[in-house]
């Protein structure tokens, strides 16, 4: 029964007119020009940059970005020692055409303190790893929507 049932899910599926979100964003070429802020989420921001551009293409895209990310101490138990966090990404991308478009992207996220130092500093370099990784599907799905327009 399952069997039939993927089979008739494939059958409709390929006969709909679907396609992929990102078969458009494979013809276009991201050049950023300059980029400053967090050290960490910058090097995120580039590398999947260049993972997404197509270097052949002749839709170039020329942009100025600007990070921003904030560690803000939510609580503290009775020892005064910080228990919840809350972290602030912040990524500003600005369109170097002739309308200069600006687009701002955040988010926040809060977390508990984890004892281990080096088991809390690898999740929130996790957690900045997936937003870069958010931001620049956001960023990429902006780009076809006002290239549509």
């Amino acid at each position: 029964m399952k069997k039939i049932f993927l089979l008739i899910s494939l059958i409709f599926i390929y006969s709909c007119g679907y396609t992929p979100l990102y078969l458009e964003k494979k013809d276009i070429l991201i050049n950023l020009k300059e980029i400053n802020g967090d050290f960490n989420l910058n090097n995120y921001i580039k590398n999947d940059i260049k993972i997404i551009s197509n270097n052949d293409s002749e839709n170039i895209i020329d942009l100025k970005a600007e990070t921003k990310y904030e560690k803000i101490i939510l609580t503290k138990d009775a020892t005064g020692k910080a228990t919840d966090y809350r972290l602030d990404f912040s990524v500003k991308f600005t369109i170097l055409s002739e309308e200069n478009k600006v687009l701002i992207y955040e988010e926040n996220f809060q977390i508990k303190d984890n004892d281990e130092t080096f088991e809390q500093s690898n999740y929130e370099k996790e957690i900045k790893r997936n937003f870069s990784e958010i931001v620049i599907d956001k960023l990429i799905l902006d780009i076809v929507n006002l290239n549509d327009n």
